[in-house]
């Protein structure tokens, strides 16, 4: 499938960029043009010269394009194609589909306070609203590993606030964004969204120093968000950072009662392979109860396929790219070399000379100091660490540069909460973790390394692309 990328302007495009299959790594699945750094000037200006009148409709007429085209979207064999070039099995692939409409309905709550904004009343000396206003143009440098998924909760807030998007799709998967995309692209006015990509690492680092461009939204690593906010404080840019996680989940003795558990916890680790910044990436149980864990855990993962994920009976496919197979490996064959106990599960059904698969695996008689712990694995292993107190636990669970995602596992429900309140995190799950556990409404973000600011298809997300115009007038006492 060849793909074009989705600008108003001409591209002075030199050759395609093959995007590859990471379960068949000589299949290409499709291409897109090879764009140039010096397209990126042209395409900002016309995303600028589109965004005021852009910004002058109500939102409740903003809203009602986006929606029309979002929920209408035809998604025929998209999730074969998501599939192709991510590497995701096929079930995961349709349900990320199916989650295209789901926030933005969070969003249409919010119409009034973004057009009348906010009153704060009359003090005697003053009557002041604060109201909500685009920044402009804004630039969103999308992941790779829900790229569907994220783009919505990026793009469409984005949008309803009045700005105009130029989003940078992920090279390694640009096929399915770009085709469902393009099509709210090409429903609204020309230059409102515009979708590229690029190999060309310059090409997003010219996006992210443009001088019109400003706002700039990044999700990806901690080292590459870096680069990005250093990159837009040259013009003074204000960024919102997703940086991923390394999720604690803290499993109290009460919780293992339920032998449902073991599923549960197995489905929160394992997402596209761990492939997910809110994955369950470190366990902690009791100590006395690790080898009963482990055991359990097992119980689940010997049943997984690994392989092409367009086979029916695959259950987990490949890692997305080599780099990240290789990093996963490392932290396995380290953990082995260290002396842990390391237990690998399910069966492969394809070649893993010609795709990047990992069987999943858990490390076990570990230490909180260990790499395969304090690194963020995204990958299929997740170590299991014995605690002795509940503080240690917190403890453990805190010592970490991240602070995404986290969940405490009780019967007992106050205890859970209680107990969470004291995670440093900015989401924690009681008896659930990752994606059943999120609440379109609530604000996406998360402390220390893992989010500089807040996001979502809801409130936090539309506070998050406007800033706040307060228009104040004489008070009564006056």
């Amino acid at each position: 499938m060849n793909v074009e990328l989705v600008t108003p302007v001409k591209l002075s495009t030199d050759g395609v960029v093959n995007v590859y299959n990471p379960a068949c790594t000589d299949e290409v699945v499709g291409t897109i043009p090879r764009m140039s750094v010096a397209d990126v000037d042209a395409v900002v200006r016309a995303a600028h010269d589109a965004q005021r009148a852009w910004a002058a409709l109500t939102p409740a007429r903003r809203f009602e394009m986006i929606e029309g085209v979002v929920t209408t979207l035809d998604i025929a064999d998209t999730d074969r194609l998501l599939t192709r070039e991510h590497g995701k099995v096929l079930v995961d692939s349709t349900r990320e589909l199916k989650y295209l409409d789901y926030p933005v309905k969070f969003l249409g709550e919010h119409l009034t306070w973004l057009a009348e904004g906010e009153d704060l009343g009359d003090s005697g000396m003053h009557r002041t609203r604060i109201y909500r206003d685009p920044f402009g143009v804004v630039g969103i440098l999308a992941p790779w590993n829900v790229p569907i998924g994220m783009s919505v909760i990026t793009i469409a807030p984005a949008l309803l606030a009045g700005n105009s998007v130029v989003a940078h799709v992920p090279v390694t998967a640009p096929l399915t964004v770009m085709k469902l995309f393009g099509q709210l692209a090409a429903a609204l006015p020309d230059g409102v969204l515009s979708l590229i990509s690029s190999p060309d690492t310059k090409v997003a680092q010219a996006l992210v120093e443009h001088p019109l461009v400003r706002h700039v939204h990044f999700t990806g690593s901690p080292a590459i968000g870096a680069l990005v906010a250093q990159e837009a404080a040259a013009t003074n840019t204000t960024i919102t950072l997703e940086l991923g996680g390394n999720d604690p989940a803290i499993v109290l003795d009460d919780a293992l009662d339920d032998a449902s558990i073991y599923q549960r916890l197995v489905t929160a680790a394992f997402p596209f392979g761990g492939q997910a910044c809110i994955a369950l990436k470190r366990l902690y149980v009791p100590a006395a109860r690790v080898g009963e864990v482990v055991e359990g855990l097992g119980a689940v993962l010997g049943s997984t396929v690994v392989g092409d994920g367009m086979r029916p009976e695959v259950t987990m496919g490949p890692l997305h790219t080599a780099a990240i197979r290789a990093r996963v490996a490392r932290l396995v064959e380290e953990s082995r070399a260290a002396g842990f106990r390391v237990d690998e599960y399910g069966t492969l059904v394809d070649d893993p000379e010609r795709g990047h698969f990992l069987l999943p695996t858990l490390v076990s008689g570990v230490t909180n100091a260990a790499a395969v712990v304090r690194e963020e694995q995204f990958g299929p292993t997740l170590p299991v660490i014995g605690y002795d107190s509940l503080d240690e636990a917190v403890a453990m669970a805190n010592d970490s540069e991240f602070g995404l995602g986290s969940s405490v596992w009780s019967s007992d429900v106050d205890r859970a909460v209680a107990l969470a309140r004291r995670i440093e995190a900015g989401m924690t799950w009681i008896n659930m973790h990752g994606g059943p556990g999120i609440d379109g409404r609530a604000p996406w973000g998360g402390v220390k390394r893992s989010s500089v600011g807040r996001g979502g298809a809801n409130r936090a997300g539309l506070e998050g692309f406007t800033e706040g115009h307060a228009i104040t007038l004489p008070g009564s006492a006056r």
